[in-house]
């Protein structure tokens, strides 16, 4: 009898978990939420022979261009929800080339942005009800001595990158003139779209306002423009009060919980442990997987992949789809 009663006890606490899960997802705000995305998530690993040649050249260079990336569906399968992809012009086309350094280290999953968004977009289709996913752009055209020059992002590049990004998630997209006030829209209208971030600064920042509001990316820029809404924070240990103030404030912010590789060499834990204790909604890192190469225990997982924000929410749960 005493057995019975326990399993009822136990039984009645989850229903009551569920019941309380229910309840917060039906009247969570996207903000509310946090999650684990991926850095440079296209990226496979550079040839050998890059590889060997910048070994010799710049060891400290090539040591931090040691990682690489599963294919993009897979990431989303295993519940990350921020993507990060770089983009170059290319001559006479209205696609992009998709890689991190040109020539050397172009190896990608989706070579072409459209190939990268057709497949996102599948993924979505498929998955209907899922939570809102973050895709980061970088505009690649800085000059690497004794590597060809990319071509400038002008503002004609970065209208064509609006054009693209239109006919690929359009109907998707939660837009930076959708969100008044810092007032981000419930997960639950919210699911089965996407917010779209440039990470820029300079030239190519100061193009992309330009009329902003009828814009489909977000642009990380200060706090006082009336465009700020998603940052990008890439330190959460020096910058860890900020980043609380400004979640604080109904920002949503990006930061990163390893860089370099230098984490996952050292099994160093504490930058990983300040992305999650800053409260930023999205946390990148290149080992969302269990193990990485380097033999040490370090990785970013959230079970589940996505929780209730531990620091805008008073209690713990968990986020179906």
């Amino acid at each position: 009898m005493e057995k019975v009663i326990a399993l009822l006890v136990l039984l009645s606490a989850a229903g009551c978990q569920q019941t309380v899960d229910n309840q917060l997802q039906n009247s969570l705000r996207i903000n509310e939420l946090q999650f684990v995305g991926s850095h440079n998530s296209y990226k496979k690993a550079m040839s050998e022979n890059y590889a060997q040649d910048l070994r010799q050249r710049n060891p400290q260079a090539a040591a931090s261009l040691e990682y690489e990336h599963i294919p993009l569906a897979r990431q989303l399968d295993l519940g990350l929800r921020k993507l990060e992809l770089d983009v170059f012009v290319l001559p006479q086309d209205n696609d992009f080339a998709v890689g991190h350094v040109q020539v050397i280290d172009m190896n990608s999953h989706c070579d072409r942005l459209s190939i990268c968004l057709a497949q996102v977009r599948q993924w979505s289709d498929a998955h209907p009800s899922h939570v809102p996913i973050w895709i980061s752009f970088n505009a690649k055209d800085g000059v690497i001595a004794g590597l060809p020059d990319p071509l400038a992002f002008t503002a004609d590049a970065l209208n064509n990158l609006d054009q693209l990004l239109q006919e690929a998630l359009g109907d998707r997209l939660i837009r930076p003139q959708d969100i008044v006030d810092l007032k981000w829209p419930e997960l639950e209208q919210a699911r089965g779209k996407f917010l779209l971030i440039l990470d820029e600064q300079g030239s190519k920042r100061e193009h992309y306002l330009q009329g902003w509001q009828q814009r489909p990316m977000f642009v990380n820029i200060s706090a006082d423009h009336p465009a700020a809404a998603i940052m990008i924070i890439n330190d959460p240990i020096t910058e860890q009060a900020r980043i609380r103030q400004l979640v604080q404030q109904g920002f949503m912010v990006r930061t990163r919980a390893d860089a370099d590789t230098m984490e996952a060499r050292q099994g160093d834990t504490s930058r990983r442990d300040a992305a999650f204790d800053s409260g930023a909604q999205a946390i990148s890192t290149d080992y969302y997987l269990s193990t990485n190469p380097f033999g040490t225990d370090y990785s970013v997982v959230l079970p589940g992949g996505v929780r209730c924000n531990p620091l805008l929410t008073s209690q713990p749960c968990s986020i179906s789809e």
